[in-house]
């Protein structure tokens, strides 16, 4: 028993030297969360732990997404490690958060998209944001309109006022996702986004954008020809 404890103690040991070394380069996704375990579950090998949540819930990032009972359910899994495994997204969105004191100018998508994805991260449902601008494209807040079901959520314009009054912006970019969908407009987005624009026109504010996400890919109606009408009334140019 105590050789088996040494050698365990060896592994943790080894592994914290290569993670300090080179960080999680060269790490699979079970060694990535075996490693996280350790702070979790002390003295027990984890490497089995780590394989039977990927086998449970598909993928490293659906671990992540995976609510404290989900993760507790799973055999081995003590609660500490499963709120520890729980808590990774939300530090990350704080620190994104964290950010938004700088005030960053967003004048490319890249970087609203760069910026945003972190609020989506763990959404199984669809998620409607407003990213509020000044007049110089500087950040004034990332509000969270609403949430709703697999395939669609409803806005409503009053609380788009009451966002843009508040926050005084100048200029707004609009951001749902397709979970497990494809970045393509549907009518009702379509729709949506003439209201929204024309709303917001009223205010005295500049609807940019429309940005529509999924885990890999985007569109960003304003830079797509089909639909860049609704907010230059041209074409883009090449």
């Amino acid at each position: 028993m105590a050789q088996s404890e040494n050698l365990h103690k060896g592994h943790r040991q080894k592994m914290r030297e290569q993670y300090i070394a080179n960080g999680l380069k060269g790490m699979a996704d079970h060694n990535v969360l075996e490693f996280l375990l350790f702070f979790g579950i002390p003295q027990k090998d984890t490497n089995e732990l780590a394989h039977r949540l990927l086998q449970r819930f598909g993928s490293f990032a659906d671990v992540l997404r995976a609510d404290v009972a989900e993760l507790k359910a799973l055999p081995g899994m003590t609660e500490n490690a499963a709120c520890l495994l729980h808590l990774i997204l939300p530090v990350y969105q704080r620190y994104c958060a964290s950010l938004s004191a700088a005030r960053p100018v967003f004048s490319e998508t890249k970087d609203i998209l760069e910026f945003v994805r972190p609020y989506f991260l763990d959404a199984t449902r669809e998620r409607v944001f407003l990213l509020c601008l000044d007049d110089r494209k500087r950040l004034l807040s990332l509000r969270k309109l609403n949430e709703g079901s697999l395939s669609d959520v409803m806005l409503d314009m009053r609380k788009i006022a009451s966002v843009v009054l508040e926050t005084k912006a100048k200029a707004v970019v609009l951001i749902h996702n397709h979970p497990n969908g494809i970045a393509q407009p549907s009518c009702n987005d379509i729709d949506t986004t003439k209201q929204v624009y024309t709303f917001l026109a009223h205010l005295k504010v500049h609807l940019l954008d429309h940005l529509i996400l999924t885990e890999k890919d985007y569109c960003a109606l304003a830079k797509t020809r089909r639909f860049c009408h609704l907010f230059y009334g041209m074409e883009p140019s090449d």
